[in-house]
This record gives structure tokens, C-alpha cells and sequence, in this order.
């Protein structure tokens, strides 16, 4: 019998580093996609509201076209008839109409019709509208492309992020992933320091302008504006130790606090990309209430024992009903009701029950 054969370990498998990178990667990934998908709806919103609008313009301008026209024919009519004694009225090709039309102008005018004489600009005003929404229509069908090839991009990143989070059963992998999470958020902490003593020493150099006079001065000082920056008006909120991240299951999300809302909104919370039916759960201990908004769908108000509330929107269904909850307990599933075109969760911090904060750093901390 000859010597034992030596297996020699496969090198095709990836190390623990390599599988902690991994997941890191693709999850960012997810999260860019959520931005995109974040910033496509808020178009597709705006865009919605415009074409309404736009909508009414053109019936209004239709609606005022056709009275003018069957005034000016009617009168046109009338006038002609009481010359010839006869209603002619000639029925054809484009050309045969243009010419009935005009002669029957000319009769209207003849016989001084008051108020007709803009029937041309009121015509040019109802097609400047058509035009307009012809152009809207356009954009929107683009724009939902772009929301569909989005949603399909994130789900295939989600559906990737599950599989590869099963590796962190494994407590060497999780060893890894919890050591360059780290290492990404240090960094990360790092960079947003950057930029906030950038921040403050570039409006500390334009108030120092604007004390000095000039326009240009006062140029210089509002593009350095405090609402300009992502930072400046954007108190981090410091949460415990025992704070849940709000969704139980792969999920990817951006920064998307203050964005631009339509009617002057502006985004007050962080919408958390993830499968429809993904539990949610409250973030702490406190008492829950559940209603519905044409806006938000179904809703979630947790009012901590920290002294603060949480509201959760866009849920496919509660878990129970408004009761005491415990830290960690399910209260709902992640779903696309209200006002949205898929489904993720809307998670605002209302720090003390005022008004709110960016959620994203917390969230990004605990999840």
C-alpha cells in the first residue's frame, strides 16, 4: 500500500477578507442604486405634478378655442345667410376647410364680432400648451425607464447582498467584515470632518468679505450658503448602544435629506431600499401607532421611551396593532403603499417629538 495521498486546500475559494470585501462592495453598490432610484422618483414626482398642470392649461385653452370657434362660425353663418338667403356650409379636404374658414372669419369680422378677433392667439396658446405636454409625456416615459432599470438593478444587488450575508455565519468572515466595516466608517467620519472644516472656514473667509463691503462680497458669501452644503444644516443624532437599525433584512440607502419636494417640501427622512415583505421593527421601546395617509400609505408613529419618535411610511402591512412595543419587535413589512413607485421604507427621527434630523448617519451606524 503506498503512502497516503496529500489533499492540498482548493485556492478557488475566497479567503474571509476577500468575502468581507465582497459584501462591503456590493452593498455599496446597492446603496448608489438607491440613491439613483431616490433621486429618479423625486423627478418623476415633480414631473407628475407638471403634467397635471400642464393637463389643465390645455383643456382650459381647448375649452376657450372651441366656444371662440363656434361663436365665429355661427356668426359667420349668420351673416351669410342673411345676404344669400341660403346656408352654405362647404364639407372636404384640408384645403376646401381652410378656405371655409376663412371665408367664414371674414364674414364674422365683417359683421364686427366683438372679442374674435384673438381666436389666432388663443389657437397659438392652446398648441404652445400641447407642445408642452407633448414634451412632458416624453420625459416621463424616459424617466420611468430609468425608475424600472433602477428597481431591477437594486433587486438583483439585494438578491446578491442575502446570499453573501449567509457567509457571516461564519464567525471568521464576520471577524473580517466587522474589522473593514470599521476601518470604512473611520474613513468616512474623516472625510465628512474635511468637509465640514472646509465648510466653516469658507463662510468664516465670506463673512469676513461681506464685512468688507461689496457685491461682490455679498456674491461670494451666499454661495458659501449654510443651505448649501449636505452637512451644515444636518444634526447628527447620537443613539444608544441598544438602537435597532429599522429593517430586519438586506437593504441599501443614501443620503437624500432636504432634497427638493414639490409644493416646497423638502425630504425629511432616508428611504430604505428593500424587498417588499421584509420585516421592520422598532427601533426601540415605546408605544406604536398605526394609521394610513394618501401620502405615506401605511404608517408607523413610535414614540421612544428615549424621549423620541420615529415614523415609519410606505409599510405593506402592520404587525398587530397601536400597543407597547419592545426594542427589536416586529411592527410591520417593507412596501410600496402611498405615494411611490416601489417598495422601501421612509424613516424619519423626530428628536424629543420635534422637528426632525437627517436619519442617515444614525441609520447608516446601525444597519
Amino acid at each position: 500500500m503506498g503512502p497516503p495521498s496529500v489533499v492540498h486546500a482548493s485556492t478557488s475559494e475566497p479567503t474571509s477578507e476577500q468575502v468581507a470585501a465582497e459584501i462591503l462592495r456590493v452593498q455599496g453598490l446597492a446603496d448608489e442604486a438607491a440613491t439613483r432610484w431616490a433621486e429618479a422618483e423625486l423627478l418623476a414626482e415633480d414631473l407628475s405634478l407638471q403634467i397635471g398642470t400642464v393637463q389643465v392649461s390645455v383643456s382650459q385653452a381647448s375649452a376657450r378655442y372651441s366656444r371662440l370657434q363656434e361663436q365665429l362660425s355661427q356668426i359667420a353663418v349668420d351673416r351669410f345667410t342673411g345676404r344669400s338667403g341660403e346656408t352654405i356650409l362647404v364639407l372636404g379636404g384640408n384645403a376646401v376647410e381652410s378656405m371655409q374658414r376663412d371665408a367664414l372669419r371674414a364674414f364674422a369680422l365683417d359683421a364686427g364680432a366683438e372679442g374674435l378677433d384673438n381666436v389666432d392667439a388663443v389657437r397659438t396658446d392652446l398648441e404652445n400648451h400641447q407642445a408642452h405636454l407633448d414634451a412632458l409625456n416624453t420625459e416621463n416615459a424616459v424617466l420611468l425607464d430609468d425608475l424600472a432599470a433602477s428597481q431591477k438593478e437594486l433587486d438583483k444587488q439585494l438578491t446578491e447582498l442575502v446570499s453573501l450575508r449567509d457567509r457571516l455565519k461564519d464567525e471568521e468572515v464576520e471577524r473580517a467584515y466587522e474589522a473593514q466595516l470599521a476601518a470604512q466608517r473611520k474613513q468616512a467620519e474623516q472625510l465628512a470632518a474635511q468637509e465640514a472644516a472646509a465648510l466653516l472656514a469658507a463662510q468664516t473667509a465670506a463673512q469676513s468679505s461681506v464685512r468688507g463691503g461689496g457685491s461682490a462680497s455679498v456674491a461670494s458669501a451666499a454661495s458659501v450658503s449654510p443651505s448649501a452644503s449636505p452637512s451644515a444644516s444636518r444634526p447628527f443624532f447620537a443613539a444608544n448602544a441598544s438602537w435597532r437599525c429599522p429593517i430586519v433584512g438586506p437593504n441599501a440607502f443614501g443620503d437624500t435629506w432636504g432634497a427638493p419636494r414639490p409644493g416646497g417640501r423638502r425630504h425629511e427622512g432616508v428611504d430604505m431600499m428593500s424587498p417588499s415583505g421584509t420585516p421592520i421593527v422598532a427601533v426601540v421601546a415605546g408605544n406604536a401607532t398605526m394609521r394610513t395617509s394618501e401620502r405615506g400609505g401605511n404608517l408607523v408613529s413610535l414614540v421612544g421611551d428615549d424621549g423620541n419618535r420615529y415614523f415609519y411610511g410606505h409599510l405593506s402591512s402592520w404587525e398587530g396593532g397601536s400597543r407597547r412595543v419592545a426594542a427589536g419587535e416586529v411592527i410591520g413589512y417593507v412596501g410600496a403603499t402611498g405615494q411611490t413607485t416601489a417598495s422601501h421604507l421612509h424613516f424619519e427621527i423626530h428628536p424629543g417629538g420635534g422637528v426632525p434630523v437627517n436619519p442617515y448617519p444614525t441609520v447608516r451606524q446601525h444597519c
